[in-house]
């Protein structure tokens, strides 16, 4: 059986932490195969703290949980392109390239830290045997909140050098059935294999560093893909979380109860 690091730079994530530790946890893949590393950064809260707690309280049940700290005095990201441009694209390119040199399972999950997985994730990718896949999530909910599905993390490559969101039905509606499709980019929730993760790295792109890593990726030989029925939720802030527990409430519990 493949092992995997699921691995993500952190910073102020003290909001969500908690959800999205328990997500990992719920993850129905032999936690003996499963390392965790986790690059905190820049952070002012109780981020170190709450994952340091985590990997007390569950470094025996894990093949490895590891935390590093890498400072680089980067502003924080509130989403603003310019900024992003200036220092956040390159800031995650550092950060990641960081923690694929330290990785050396045979797999690696890139998992953002504001997105909460369902928990036979890594099966459903492994499944498919691909050197890169990654699963579905839509990043709309800020930009266009009625229509999220508009924003996917699945992407095509127009004129220009420039990538353009894939939206159809699948997608939409979120089918949960397994669909592989081939794509330009996509990221923030990627499988990659040892032999990509070895061999390809993150840099600056206008349109952000996995941008850069799939390019390169495919200039490398590497046909890149996304399950489409691997739906992932993105939280992009409080707000979101507070509506996804409101939501996760009303469907479990009993309208008798």
């Amino acid at each position: 059986m493949s092992t995997i690091t699921i691995a993500a730079p952190i910073r102020d994530r003290e909001w969500i932490l908690p959800y999205y530790l328990k997500h990992i946890e719920n993850i129905d893949y032999p936690k003996d195969k499963i390392e965790l590393l986790f690059v905190i950064n820049d952070s002012s809260d109780n981020t170190y703290h709450l994952l340091n707690d985590f990997k007390n309280t569950h470094i025996n049940s894990y093949k490895k949980i590891r935390l590093d700290t890498y400072n680089r005095n980067m502003p924080s990201d509130i989403r603003e392109i310019v900024s992003r441009k200036k220092y956040i694209f390159d800031h995650l390119s550092k950060l990641k390239n960081y923690i694929m040199s330290k990785v050396k399972t045979d797999f690696l999950l890139f998992l953002d830290s504001d997105i909460l997985v369902p928990s036979d994730i890594i099966t459903n990718l492994l499944n498919h045997q691909k050197d890169i896949v990654s699963g579905l999530i839509w990043n709309g909910y800020l930009v266009s909140p009625e229509k999220p599905y508009l924003y996917p993390n699945v992407m095509k490559l127009i004129e220009n050098n420039q990538y353009s969101h894939i939206v159809n039905y699948r997608i939409k509606n979120i089918d949960p059935s397994p669909h592989l499709i081939n794509v330009d980019l996509t990221g923030a929730v990627i499988l990659l294999s040892k032999k990509v993760y070895k061999s390809i790295k993150y840099g600056f792109h206008p349109q952000g560093e996995d941008a850069y890593f799939c390019k390169m990726a495919q200039n490398h030989g590497f046909d890149i893909y996304c399950d489409l029925g691997v739906f992932c939720h993105h939280i992009m802030n409080e707000k979101l979380l507070r509506e996804y527990i409101n939501e996760e409430k009303s469907v479990t519990v009993s309208p008798h109860s």
